[in-house]
């Protein structure tokens, strides 16, 4: 039954990371200049950029890949980011800022860097979705909390991933994965608290859009989590510098 439950919920979870881009996409508008932080191999970033119709495409990740075919700079995004301020028209973020731990610092420096009317996407884990809530009652950790601990999904029987070793081997890392912290997930923030920390700094949340939503997936799934975005499984933002 768990091998069952396991295989559906990766057909899900691919459906969804399907209908992640084309959300993303859908909320990047025409812009010059776009930075993409936390960029990884930059496949993502020149789609971003290619929808932007941007001039200049930097990406930022503290293990750039050479392979990348953009502009990829070096750095922490855990620290102030390497960059002047108001430099930006676009800024995105896929699936980073779950993995900080210096979150405040993040979303101020991305406030810093964009220029004034510029505006950032960001994509992240939501806290506050069904699944979590559910495997919290029964005394497991969050589904989007099992990784990084060790090399395998701790804290959750129903994990997706069990083997957290294949995916650091994706990289090829030369550094050993608990001192980098890269694959770390260290704070997901809920529904509210994301929407808030955006608020504090500086934005004006302008659109939200929820993905993924168990046990559906397909039109269900997009279905119920515009409804009901508060407990989607992913969110991604669109918020504008005032």
């Amino acid at each position: 039954l768990l091998k069952y439950f396991k295989n559906y919920a990766h057909t899900v979870f691919n459906d969804w990371m399907k209908q992640n881009v084309n959300a993303v996409l859908s909320l990047i508008d025409q812009g010059d200049s776009l930075v993409d932080l936390g960029c990884g191999d930059g496949k993502l970033t020149k789609l971003f950029a290619k929808k932007a119709k941007a001039k200049t495409v930097i990406g930022l990740d503290s293990l750039p890949s050479k392979k990348s075919g953009i502009k990829i700079v070096k750095g922490d995004l855990n620290r102030k980011l390497p960059f002047k301020s108001n430099s930006f028209d676009i800024a995105t973020s896929h699936y980073s800022l779950e993995h900080l731990y210096n979150t405040g610092l993040f979303i101020s420096e991305t406030h810093r860097i964009l220029k004034k009317g510029g505006y950032t996407v960001v994509a992240t884990d939501n806290l506050s979705n069904w699944p979590t809530i559910i495997a919290l009652i029964f005394g497991y950790q969050p589904f989007s909390l099992t990784c990084g601990i060790s090399k395998r999904s701790i804290g959750n029987p129903f994990a997706i991933r069990s083997n957290f070793g294949e995916v650091v081997s994706d990289r090829d890392l030369d550094l050993d994965w608990r001192v980098s912290g890269e694959w770390s997930h260290n704070k997901v923030l809920s529904y509210k608290a994301l929407l808030e920390a955006y608020e504090e700094y500086g934005f004006k949340i302008e659109k939200v859009i929820g993905v993924g939503y168990l046990p559906f997936k397909g039109f269900l799934s997009r279905f119920f989590a515009n409804v009901d975005k508060r407990h989607a499984y992913l969110l991604i933002i669109k918020a504008r510098k005032i």
